[in-house]
């Protein structure tokens, strides 16, 4: 890695001195005689760099070191100074990578200068690995009425995802009842109970031996078996979970209850999107207003994506009532077909891959697509090969 090496002092005949030592060991470097050009120099740095102080008078030299160490993360810097200006205790403050007499032997400066060196390489892994780190996004599929499908649309839009050779969590939050298990024909053998009994409270936290691979492609945490172990999982032991799973998996889906418990809450404040399921009624369009509203107190609304369900023509509730009613446009409809759904549950495979073809997979399969559009273009973790994302409105 090509590392730039700076100057700075106002003493031209210690950065002529310290120059001349660089050139002999083959680092080039550039002398800077005051701040503000070193300072434009750092602005567009394309590599690491090792600053080197010498004695200054303008300016305190422990607060150019700090003002360097903290604003340019990549840097890593040495203080030579006069004996007299010599203070351990506030260069360690300052992020001094080492402070020296001015006087010392040359062997001592450079044995600083590769110590410096070292750390700059580090920052500069730090950094790129930083970069490359790409976090889940994570859907979370809730509605404040049971009964309007948003189970079935957890496991069809994960099973989606999946098609995109991306790795994808199901999560089944609705921790009384669920059955997103159910739904893909799987039994349970572990739990999110489970996690938090013999794992997360009794372990190291690891959540993957938990983690249920099933045959739509997907890995779930399924819920309790036993509807009273549901108060025995809170809000914290879902944030550190989320925290773990984004840095496995590429997308996490979160199927939640029809009510806002602490869990939900903490999953829906997490949420990249909301995906809130409405229906062609007055009891789930009036529950879907006060789940706007209460998201809106919590502010996450801007989350918030509409997804009509069971979509079909009733006199007097269309399209537009519902959108008048809740304040939020309607971003997916998916359409009204009972056989290929009740055909999905019953036999534990998702509609998208059993009946692709028909229009209410279509309909999933498209808000699969628009969803990954909404997310920044990016790289990510592909279980086999790369995908773009392309950065646009959702739905």
């Amino acid at each position: 890695m090509r590392i730039n090496y700076f100057i700075l002092s106002e003493k031209r005949m210690y950065s002529d001195a310290i120059k001349m030592m660089l050139d002999e060991i083959k680092k080039p470097s550039t002398i800077y005689d005051v701040m503000a050009d070193l300072r434009a120099d750092l602005a567009t740095p394309t590599n690491g760099t090792v600053i080197i102080i010498g004695p200054h008078t303008a300016q305190d030299p422990y607060e150019l070191c700090q003002d360097l160490s903290r604003t340019y993360p990549l840097t890593a810097v040495i203080l030579l100074l006069q004996q007299k200006e010599i203070d351990f205790k506030k260069a360690m403050f300052v992020g001094a990578v080492d402070v020296l007499d001015i006087e010392c032997e040359e062997s001592e400066v450079i044995d600083s200068i590769q110590r410096a060196e070292k750390v700059v390489q580090q920052k500069v892994e730090l950094d790129e690995s930083s970069k490359n780190k790409k976090e889940a996004k994570i859907i979370t599929v809730c509605s404040t009425k049971g009964g309007v499908g948003k189970t079935t649309i957890s496991v069809n839009l994960a099973a989606s995802l999946s098609k995109h050779n991306v790795r994808v969590a199901l999560v089944d939050l609705d921790l009384q009842f669920g059955d997103v298990a159910l739904l893909l024909d799987q039994s349970i053998d572990h739990s999110i109970y489970d996690w938090v009994k013999l794992s997360y409270e009794n372990g190291d936290k690891s959540y993957s031996k938990f983690m249920m691979r099933t045959k739509a492609g997907v890995d779930i945490l399924a819920a309790p078996d036993l509807p009273e172990f549901a108060e025995l999982i809170t809000g914290e032991h879902i944030s550190y979970l989320l925290d773990v799973l984004k840095q496995d998996y590429d997308y996490i889906v979160i199927d939640t209850p029809p009510a806002f418990v602490e869990t939900s809450l903490v999953a829906l404040e997490n949420s990249d999107t909301i995906l809130l399921v409405a229906s062609l009624d007055l009891p789930a369009l009036k529950n879907g207003k006060l789940a706007v509203e209460t998201l809106g107190v919590l502010g996450l609304k801007e989350k918030i994506k509409v997804i009509l369900n069971r979509d079909s023509e009733f006199e007097g509730m269309t399209k537009e009532v519902i959108e008048d009613v809740l304040g939020l446009p309607i971003s997916g409809r998916i359409p009204s077909d009972y056989r290929t759904v009740i055909s999905s549950i019953n036999n534990g495979e998702p509609f998208v891959l059993k009946a692709s073809r028909t229009p209410v997979a279509k309909a999933v399969l498209k808000i699969c697509e628009q969803v990954i559009d909404s997310f920044p273009k990016e790289k990510i973790n592909k279980k086999k090969k790369k995908l773009s994302f392309f950065s646009r409105r959702i739905f």
